[in-house]
């Protein structure tokens, strides 16, 4: 069964593990800063950076998932910044798609039902149904382009009506576990730099940045695990 441990444990030992949290939360550092002191509401610098960040770290995602699922002894990609922001563009155009039309039918039927279910919370419910079902269908998708790098495999509609389900159940049991592996990490640390520093402060944004980094290391390593059990045995059956 997939491993939240696992993921952290060989994640935090991986090799350079820290030296690469504290070089790839140096982006993630600047989006953050850009968006609170951004004057008069102008963000243009801010969203310029966040795409760059964001296609650099969708790109290290990706590979944390592509190097477990093939077995490599190392967890995170290299410094390589420019294989990072086109294996992140790669990956962006090729579920780019498969992310727009499952959101808009999601969207689409979480509008319909409501016409029908007038009880809030019951709708509620229905609602994150649907679009756990839906996002289920984008990470097999997301999954079976990381195991190959080709487009063509991201839209493989047998193995994502067979294995989105599965999929879906791993994520929400990943979910809490994330969460309780992110209270160990911050919690201590913040409540240091509140004491002796304040909060907000730069030294705590900039650690929370590496925690993102790691976070997306941490969840790469959990999906493959994910992947070999939902995917790979299911196809070799």
């Amino acid at each position: 069964m997939a491993s939240i441990k696992d993921a952290f444990e060989e994640s935090y030992q991986d090799t350079n593990a820290i030296w690469k949290c504290i070089i790839f939360a140096i982006p993630v550092f600047f989006c953050a800063y850009l968006y609170m002191n951004a004057e008069n509401g102008n963000l243009t610098g801010f969203w310029f950076l966040f795409s760059i960040t964001y296609l650099i770290l969708f790109g290290f995602m990706i590979k944390c998932t592509a190097n477990v699922r093939s077995g490599k002894a190392e967890v995170m990609p290299s410094f390589n910044v420019f294989a990072l922001f086109w294996a992140g563009l790669k990956g962006t155009v090729a579920l780019g798609p498969s992310i727009a039309i499952n959101c808009w039918i999601a969207s689409f039927l979480c509008g319909l039902i409501a016409n029908y279910i007038p009880e809030p919370n019951t709708l509620l419910i229905f609602k994150i149904i649907i679009w756990g079902l839906f996002s289920s269908i984008i990470l097999t998708g997301y999954l079976c382009y990381a195991k190959s790098f080709k487009i063509a495999d991201a839209y493989n509609f047998k193995v994502i009506s067979e294995s989105c389900c599965n999929i879906l159940i791993a994520v929400l049991f990943m979910i809490p576990q994330v969460l309780i592996a992110d209270l160990i990490l911050i919690g201590p640390v913040t409540y240091v730099i509140w004491v002796f520093l304040g909060i907000p402060h730069p030294v705590a944004l900039y650690y929370w940045s590496m925690v993102l980094v790691f976070n997306l290391s941490m969840c790469g390593h959990y999906l493959a695990q994910v992947d070999y059990e939902a995917i790979a045995e299911k196809e070799a059956e």
